[in-house]
């Protein structure tokens, strides 16, 4: 049976008939979850991916191995297509745009999106934000799409605008780059970013030839898929993780101010009280790649009996609360 590449797989999701919700997040577990619960791709953010891996903000400090290193990471631990950030295409010149896409094709990476911004970067929908000149976006865009079509064809290059959020910016200049890309250069698809109203979305989608989507925390979850799908949304970005902050920071605060672990066994009798739904997960282990069963079979299958453990008399059998 032929093996569809990660760039083909990730074209389909952006092509498919209707808008794709795409989860959003950072590491090797979120990836693996989106594939457990069913997703046909998934996206690393690089906003996340730098907060959560690395404890840097969103601002332009990772170098382009580091990122990679991480992306490959993500795009090993499943099968499903991985898409990531890769910011201005980490350098200068139209040589650096192309040894980051040639990193992320031998990555595993099934396409990237690289943004307009002046460098260094800023977070999407911060203030700050400068963009470089039409020639410049233009030159680094073709430069990423000639190592595309030397490197792997299937691979998905697409054209980030901040041109709503940039100084001196808005809904027009968004939609000019955007129309601009699609005129100068061969990048499978533009993402405009930040808008803060549907509206502006459904302008920026009917002004703009071809498959494109626009994200902007405001808009997330807003619209059903069959209204993002009349509009020709292709895709919707959503960072499910978010509450792996959130909740962690709440379970952190209410154990400091009692000067008590109680919270955290209250906690987990809620997790327990979710044995055998839908919602069972443990501790996460029952994703990690090679799973302990795995390793179990390897064993039985490789080891003298000798040397084999004995995995069935042992006060943990059948004990998932840490596994």
């Amino acid at each position: 049976m032929a093996v569809t590449s990660p760039g083909k797989a990730l074209r389909a999701v952006f092509e498919s008939e209707k808008t794709s919700i795409l989860p959003f997040a950072a590491l090797p577990v979120h990836a693996q979850m989106a594939q457990a619960a069913g997703y046909d791709a998934f996206e690393v953010s690089g906003g996340m991916s730098a907060w959560w891996a690395e404890g840097a903000s969103d601002t332009g400090w990772l170098t382009l191995t580091e990122v990679v290193a991480h992306a490959k990471r993500v795009a090993r631990s499943v099968d499903i297509p991985v898409y990531c950030d890769a910011d201005t295409g980490f350098g200068p010149s139209p040589l650096n745009v192309q040894r980051t896409v040639a990193e992320f094709i031998d990555a595993g990476v099934a396409g990237i999106h690289i943004e307009d911004q002046r460098e260094p970067k800023k977070s999407g929908g911060e203030t700050g934000i400068e963009l470089v000149s039409d020639a410049e976006a233009i030159g680094r865009l073709n430069a990423a799409v000639e190592a595309r079509d030397k490197y792997d064809k299937d691979f998905v290059i697409v054209a980030r605008t901040d041109g709503y959020g940039a100084a001196g910016g808005g809904v027009e200049e968004a939609i000019r780059r955007a129309q601009l890309y699609r005129a100068e250069t061969d990048i499978d698809y533009i993402f405009f970013e930040g808008f803060h109203t549907w509206e502006q979305t459904e302008l920026a989608l009917k002004e703009t030839a071809g498959v494109n989507y626009a994200n902007g925390i405001s808009l997330i979850g807003r619209r059903t898929v069959a209204e993002m799908t009349a509009v020709g949304q292709a895709i919707m970005p959503t960072p499910f993780a978010v509450p792996g902050i959130h909740e962690v920071w709440r379970l952190l605060t209410d154990m400091k101010e009692s000067g008590e672990a109680t919270p955290f066994a209250e906690y987990l009798d809620r997790m327990n009280a979710e044995r055998d739904t839908k919602y069972d997960v443990g501790w996460g282990a029952k994703w990690g790649l090679p799973l302990m069963a795995d390793v179990r079979e390897l064993e039985e299958k490789f080891l003298p009996e000798e040397l084999r453990r004995d995995y069935e008399n042992s006060v943990n059998v059948g004990d998932r609360n840490v596994s």
